[in-house]
């Protein structure tokens, strides 16, 4: 018996069912195109979930019937689509067209019979590494295995870190648009800021966009090295306040994105589930943070973060993130809400639990503690929802009152970007069904 051989006649006669089933429907059949023995390496398999992601986009409601199947000839999701084959077919084929990794996945479509590109007058599929049709040069066997595993790989890593840069860079425009923001700078005022705007984080975060790309690389390039995060995360410092004028923006969110980022990119990569992701920063954290805390003084502090630490032992985004940042992980998502919901009642859920060592630095305790039994007030009434202008309201007063809630804006970027790709990541539980 061959495993793999087996494994494409059982997918055949699974297709044969869903056709038969669903006579007057198109069956679609998604799968990664993988050369070589192993055809589901931890690499691509978050390949799928991104494409189910675009079918259900694409398809919504008309997705009558889907599921995914474990297969020794590659792991695969099928759908019976209520709309015409050679309509499907023309769409799986801009899907396919429309992302770099289109060129590693294959959308067979079924309506009877198999409807192919030459059908819709398409031209066939270029090999990955040469101008010939790739059907002939897997036939003839003209590239080696290693070859074709070093441009997969390639594809697989560029691909990441323009998807995931593009995340962040969203996710920070989508924090800066919210308001009324609770003394934080937006779109519409700075809040009670008097040294930066909306058009200084507008430049900042295009100064960082490169870093950033850095960042998320140092993740898929094997072994994370702190060392090398650490010196990304300087360099980011620099344009910075390059880009600001001297004015301290976003170092907080540079840091939680050094840490954040790489092991958010590693754990897509290789298959790994959030508990592992959560662990990995957890671990980087560690080794990134050493003993600062342990050791740091009067004489050797050099930050107002390190000042409230002294203080009144609160360690900030550094504490979040030898946390692992639990907070973003376990706080609940309102998928059925509008951003502008979801995203406010993220920053006041985050505003009620985190200890935010910007409001303490402008302030004290007693205001940090004042401003989180506002906002649990706020989860309990309800949140965002039915608290509108209540939320309005605070915010005008925080502005009045100087108070900038800066950590959790930085945590809620995160907990944007981590909602856009938790898809991708590993579900052990799947896995083994």
């Amino acid at each position: 018996m061959h495993p793999v051989l087996d494994a494409r006649e059982a997918r055949a006669a699974h297709i044969k069912e869903l056709m038969d089933a669903h006579p007057d429907k198109t069956t679609v059949i998604l799968k990664t195109n993988v050369a070589g023995t192993d055809k589901n390496p931890p690499h691509m398999r978050f390949i799928c979930a991104f494409f189910n992601d675009l079918m259900h986009r694409t398809f919504h409601r008309k997705i009558q019937l889907m599921g995914k199947r474990n297969s020794d000839d590659g792991n695969y999701c099928f759908y019976v689509i209520n709309e015409r084959g050679a309509q499907v077919k023309a769409r799986t084929i801009e899907l396919e067209e429309s992302t770099p990794l289109g060129r590693l996945v294959d959308l067979d479509v079924y309506h009877r019979t198999s409807i192919t590109r030459q059908d819709l007058q398409c031209e066939m599929r270029k090999c990955l590494l040469c101008d010939n049709y790739a059907h002939l040069c897997a036939r003839n066997q003209t590239h080696s295995a290693d070859e074709l595993h070093a441009k997969v790989k390639s594809i697989v890593t560029d691909f990441l870190v323009d998807h995931l840069t593009n995340i962040t860079i969203k996710a920070i425009f989508s924090e800066l648009e919210l308001y009324p923001k609770f003394g934080l700078v937006s779109h519409r005022d700075s809040g009670c800021h008097d040294d930066m705007d909306y058009e200084t984080f507008i430049r900042s975060t295009f100064a960082i966009r490169h870093d950033i790309e850095d960042y998320i690389r140092a993740g898929l390039n094997g072994d994370i090295d702190a060392n090398e995060l650490v010196a990304i995360g300087k360099q980011a410092e620099r344009h910075m306040f390059a880009a600001s004028g001297g004015v301290n923006t976003q170092k907080g969110l540079i840091f939680l994105l050094g840490v954040f980022l790489p092991t958010l990119a590693e754990a897509i990569y290789d298959n790994h589930d959030e508990r592992q992701l959560r662990q990995s920063i957890a671990a980087l954290s560690d080794i990134i943070v050493g003993d600062h805390f342990r050791t740091l003084t009067e004489a050797t502090a050099s930050t107002h973060g390190d000042r409230v630490y002294l203080e009144y032992g609160l360690k900030g985004v550094r504490g979040e993130a030898l946390n692992g940042l639990a907070r973003i992980f376990d706080m609940p998502s309102w998928q059925h809400f509008d951003d502008d919901i979801v995203h406010h009642d993220f920053l006041i859920h985050l505003m009620s639990s985190l200890d935010d060592t910007t409001i303490v630095h402008k302030h004290d305790m007693a205001t940090l503690r004042r401003v989180q039994e506002q906002m649990i007030d706020i989860v309990n009434q309800g949140g965002y929802r039915y608290n509108k202008e209540r939320v309005r309201k605070l915010s005008e007063e925080y502005k009045r009152q100087g108070i900038s809630p800066g950590g959790s804006a930085d945590m809620l970027v995160l907990k944007i970007i981590y909602d856009d790709v938790r898809h991708l990541l590993g579900h052990k539980k799947e896995e083994s069904s």
